[in-house]
């Protein structure tokens, strides 16, 4: 008999606790963030979609050319700090209606193909559907399967997350240096090959370039053990991505990435939305998302508040991640593309 069948809690019960357990997960990455990205908010059912990629094409169309200051090496000036796209973060990369008190109906990250789809392949897409159905969170079209938590909820960092997480910027001469929450990287400008691809990593390594006013950082070296959310959208070891980071206007970074993989996409594909300074953008003049509910903000008199501070919780030695093991989740160790 598997361990799944002795299991003594009613059905009904352990899917209760199954939801519970990747709530608390959710939230202990959510108060675990610290500084700027503190002040998270919970959503009402009602809450209007949140704008994404598809707002954010149309309004992007309609703004006038903006040329950036520079720094004393003639590079556009792209420092400072700049903030999550907003909404429920990552919890479902494409359009989806309400689900819960954390994952509010939202546009889809995904600009291009122009249906706002991930381009999978067959088998992909398969595998894909049989990570979604295996989640235990509630999600509509899931078996009641335990398969893999988020490698989020185990305090697994990796690349998407770091790029769509609040990022201080500073430059230097032939480097630029990102800073979150969640790590830093180093990103040199200054010409020097990629590494030998047998080297795999978290955050992959970054080489960026200068084009006009844009700074593009092709991503390598993927260990693929990551999501793009924390629902199973992968890539793998082979994923190469392509960031193109650009100033829209004097507070708004216009961020898009390519992600390319022939042995799991049927195409190349894309994500844009904004990432703007904080204190701007449409809350900070007074255009308000309806349905948030906050669970609280940093205390303003603190002094850290604005300063990026690391996280408690790394490959999985927090307590949640414990309870998500003890209910039979796994670890996603990514996937293998057929030969």
């Amino acid at each position: 008999m598997n361990q799944r069948s002795e299991n003594p809690i009613p059905t009904a019960i352990a899917g209760s606790l199954v939801a519970l357990a990747a709530l608390a997960a959710a939230l202990q990455v959510l108060f675990l963030a610290s500084g700027p990205a503190a002040g998270q908010a919970f959503w009402r059912e009602d809450a209007p979609k949140i704008p994404m990629a598809p707002t954010w094409l149309a309004e992007k169309a309609l703004l006038q050319p903006y040329s950036p200051p520079r720094t004393p090496e003639g590079v556009p000036d792209l420092q400072g700090v700049w903030g999550a796209p907003g909404g429920d973060g990552l919890s479902y990369l494409e359009d989806h209606e309400y689900v819960d008190i954390t994952t509010p109906a939202q546009e889809t990250f995904v600009s291009d193909p122009p249906d706002g789809k991930v381009p999978y392949t067959p088998w992909a897409l398969a595998k894909r559907n049989e990570i979604f159905a295996g989640l235990g969170r509630g999600w509509p079209g899931e078996s009641g399967d335990r398969l893999y938590s988020s490698p989020q909820s185990y305090c697994l960092y990796f690349m998407p997350e770091f790029s769509f997480e609040e990022v201080e910027i500073v430059q230097q001469a032939g480097a630029v240096i990102m800073l979150g929450a969640v790590g830093f990287r180093v990103i040199p400008t200054d010409g020097r090959p990629q590494m030998n691809d047998s080297a795999k990593f978290w955050y992959g390594t970054s080489r960026g370039r200068w084009e006009g006013d844009t700074l593009v950082v092709e991503v390598t070296n993927l260990n693929g053990k990551g999501w793009f959310d924390s629902t199973g959208h992968f890539y793998s070891g082979n994923t190469r991505m392509i960031e193109r980071w650009s100033l829209a206007d004097a507070d708004t970074m216009d961020y898009e990435v390519t992600i390319e993989d022939p042995t799991i996409y049927a195409r190349p594909w894309k994500m844009n939305f904004p990432k703007r300074r904080p204190g701007t953008g449409p809350q900070a003049r007074g255009v308000r998302l309806p349905g948030a509910v906050s669970a609280g903000a940093a205390p303003i008199e603190d002094p850290y508040a604005n300063e990026y501070w690391e996280v408690g919780c790394y490959e999985g030695n927090a307590p949640s991640a414990a309870s998500l093991r003890a209910l039979g989740f796994q670890w996603f160790r990514g996937v293998l593309p057929p030969p």
